[in-house]
């Protein structure tokens, strides 16, 4: 059976922490984040598109940029650091249930943001997350 694919890039800025590395990823710090959303389809719609882009961009990209872009992404285990940041600058924080690293966060866009947003879409299905943390370093799930 033929599949066809296509990918959107979203960018975004967040900063995080590993707070059990043993480096300096443990320190705050941020990063230009890439993401690739790939969505695959066995057949186009009417129009001849798998998905059009700007209904990703629409559901994504409005996802990330409330939930994600110019903000923290902690670890629940850092809620104290978190709540400290929040008391004393605003900041808003986004607990994950896990180290935020960009395996992490790719693995929770695809397994807990894009098939929520994407469930009506019943021909289309997102096939791949690439999430870059560095315009050289990314981690991706399939």
């Amino acid at each position: 059976m033929t599949k066809i694919y296509c990918t959107k890039r979203i960018e975004f800025d967040s900063g995080h922490r590993v707070p059990t590395h043993d480096g300096i990823c443990r320190m705050l710090h941020g990063h230009r984040y890439s993401v690739e959303a790939t969505f695959v389809a066995e057949k186009l719609n009417s129009m001849g598109m798998v998905i059009d882009f700007a209904i990703i961009k629409k559901k994504l990209k409005t996802w990330i940029d409330d939930n994600w872009d110019h903000n923290v992404i902690f670890d629940t285990s850092d809620q104290e650091l978190g709540e400290l940041i929040t008391k004393s600058t605003g900041q808003r924080i986004f607990y994950l249930d896990a180290h935020p690293t960009a395996e992490n966060l790719a693995l929770y866009l695809f397994e807990e943001v894009c098939p929520k947003l994407f469930a009506g879409y019943k021909e289309i299905k997102c096939s791949k997350i690439r999430l870059y943390e560095t315009p050289s370093s990314f981690a991706e799930v399939c």
